[in-house]
């Protein structure tokens, strides 16, 4: 079935648009109406990415999803976990959503529906999950599937992360100590050739040029480049400029590939966990894509799943959409023809995750010594441009 985008009048007056899944436009209209509502026009819903979250969200999150699977893997139903929870919280974030989502299950509300309830801190695939937990009557193991598959991806990141942040450090430093030199201790020597009145050798002049225009525009160039930063932070924030830069990052010649390895281990992720745990293939592969991360990517999976449900080729439509690496589309068409869909997916998570951390790694090794190097070579060279400098004051006929 596809998404559509139902423009309807509500009966207390105003209009809305209501994102309805349907197999056809005719059918979203019924559904429509059946709600209560009137339709005024139908068109397919433009493909929706994840709503992104923080990183503190979504470690709440996890955490949530861990201590509800072992009180309700314990025995208690939900509403009593909830209440455990939100009396014994240590952390205030932790406590206000126990209690936000106690409130909603005390009002009827299924844990799934109060999750759909909050996408910023609860996201697909947490509503999905957790309805299909409870119409198994496994919550519990869903919900502790879910935090397993979190805790992992949180791991993944970290490692990540930590390899990443030594380097970022190096150039960070290695930035500002010639700065500093440029800025602060090379004007000293220009101040004794002047006062000298020796004549200055050209490398010498150079860098003592170098730090004058430092002195004179480095204040406006830290401003253009700290205004250039929140000029691209704006421009994420446009749902057409952010699908644009998800575009060119999935075509740059260097790390696009490093792009389609995440996207590759998200999605895989997230579809072998769905169809885990109870999902037909076709919900699993829309809300999979949806986990993608990047607008362009759902954009082109989600038409390729449409192209799909027409009876086309899995393998060859997921691959000509171009966001997932050749090999990710043919092993999944594999498991969906031998009906091992999930567990082919929960491989090739597996293995694009511990591609991307090696890579990731592999990557900090060569850069450290290179930073170290390239900073070595600039303050080295600006020492002895002016090291060579003074020597020459001994050729002056006092």
């Amino acid at each position: 079935m596809a998404v559509f985008a139902v423009r309807v009048a509500k009966p207390g007056g105003g209009i809305e648009t209501a994102r309805i899944e349907a197999a056809s436009g005719d059918a979203a209209a019924a559904a429509a109406m059946a709600r209560g509502l009137t339709p005024l026009s139908v068109s397919a819903a433009k493909p929706e990415a994840a709503p992104r979250s923080s990183a503190k969200k979504r470690k709440l999150a996890t955490r949530v999803a861990r201590e509800l699977s072992v009180l309700t893997a314990a025995g208690l139903s939900v509403e009593p976990a909830l209440a455990a929870l939100a009396r014994h919280a240590t952390d205030d974030d932790l406590k206000t959503v126990a209690e936000a989502l106690l409130t909603d299950v005390r009002g009827g509300a299924a844990l799934s529906e109060a999750f759909a309830a909050r996408p910023g801190t609860f996201p697909a695939p947490f509503p999905e999950i957790a309805e299909a937990g409870e119409a198994g009557g496994a919550l519990g193991k869903a919900l502790g599937e879910l935090a397993d598959t979190r805790e992992r991806r949180e791991q993944v990141e970290a490692g990540i992360q930590g390899a990443l942040i030594y380097p970022a450090f190096l150039l960070v430093a290695a930035i500002g100590a010639v700065t500093l030199i440029l800025i602060f201790l090379v004007p000293q020597f220009e101040n004794t050739f002047a006062q000298i009145g020796a004549q200055i050798p050209p490398q010498a002049a150079f860098v003592f040029g170098v730090s004058h225009w430092l002195k004179t525009w480095g204040l406006w160039l830290l401003a253009g480049l700290v205004a250039l930063g929140f000029a691209i932070a704006l421009a994420a924030r446009q749902p057409a400029l952010h699908e644009r830069m998800d575009r060119w990052m999935l075509r740059a010649p260097l790390i696009g590939g490093a792009t389609k390895t995440v996207i590759a281990a998200r999605f895989c992720r997230v579809l072998g966990l769905l169809l885990k745990n109870g999902l037909s293939a076709a919900p699993a592969l829309r809300l999979a894509a949806r986990a993608a991360g990047n607008q362009w990517a759902v954009a082109r999976l989600t038409e390729a799943l449409t192209q799909v449900r027409t009876g086309r080729g899995f393998s060859d439509q997921v691959e000509a959409s171009d966001v997932l690496p050749p090999l990710a589309a043919e092993l999944l068409s594999v498991g969906e023809e031998t009906g091992d869909l999930g567990s082919a997916a929960e491989r090739l998570a597996d293995f694009y995750e511990a591609r991307f951390e090696r890579n990731a790694k592999a990557i900090s090794r060569i850069v450290e010594p290179a930073v170290i190097m390239i900073a070595g070579l600039v303050i080295g060279g600006v020492i002895l441009s002016i090291l060579s400098a003074l020597m020459s004051i001994n050729t002056l006929n006092f």
